[in-house]
């Protein structure tokens, strides 16, 4: 019997138990956190290729709320189409079992650091902040790189060059792109304070 089919077959409800303050270790053998009283919570061994994920970036969370979309796609089979909250509750909890208090401390530090640059650097370029690849690469890169699977490994070796052994070279980004980075760097480094 596969993992899968043993998640599946485990507890059918869909919202996960209270939880409760138990002693936890991270695999470190340190740390203790908040275990579900129902510690058998599980994940699947395969992630459900075809399931579309929840955005979670509107939540205030402990952990990144790309870990929670990601993780998403390994929940049983009678969690993917609950609410999101269920959901969410139930990744945190199995998320808090492996984390310790350092490590939750020590991102939500981060992410406050994060904010606070956020709202108060203003960026002498904007779009250098958006990531629109079209506008920050070559057009030679875009294209090998955006080959089908069958072609790439040729595209990628047809815009590259050898010019010493084992020192290999293309064209990446737009000449205006680096401009305005460095700039950026420039100016940031000149004295705006966080």
């Amino acid at each position: 019997m596969s993992l899968d089919k043993a998640v599946e077959r485990g507890n059918e409800s869909s919202a996960p138990m209270s939880t409760a303050v138990a002693a936890v270790t991270n695999g470190n053998g340190n740390g203790t956190g908040a275990a579900p009283s129902n510690a058998s919570y599980r994940l699947r061994l395969n992630p459900n290729q075809d399931h579309k994920a929840e955005n979670y970036d509107d939540l205030g969370l402990e952990f990144t709320p790309l870990l929670f979309s990601s993780l998403e796609r390994y929940l049983p089979p009678n969690l993917l189409n609950v609410s999101r909250d269920t959901k969410y509750k139930y990744m945190r909890d199995i998320l808090r079992r492996y984390s310790t208090e350092g490590e939750r401390t020590r991102d939500q530090k981060h992410r406050e650091y994060r904010q606070k640059i956020i709202s108060n650097y203003q960026p002498l370029y904007r779009e250098l902040y958006t990531l629109n690849p079209s506008s920050f690469f070559v057009q030679s890169f875009w294209k090998a790189f955006g080959a089908n699977d069958k072609n790439r490994d040729e595209s990628i070796r047809s815009i590259m060059s050898e010019p010493a052994p084992g020192v290999y070279t293309f064209d990446m980004l737009q000449p205006r792109f680096c401009d305005m980075l460095l700039s950026e760097v420039v100016i940031a480094a000149l004295g705006r304070k966080f």
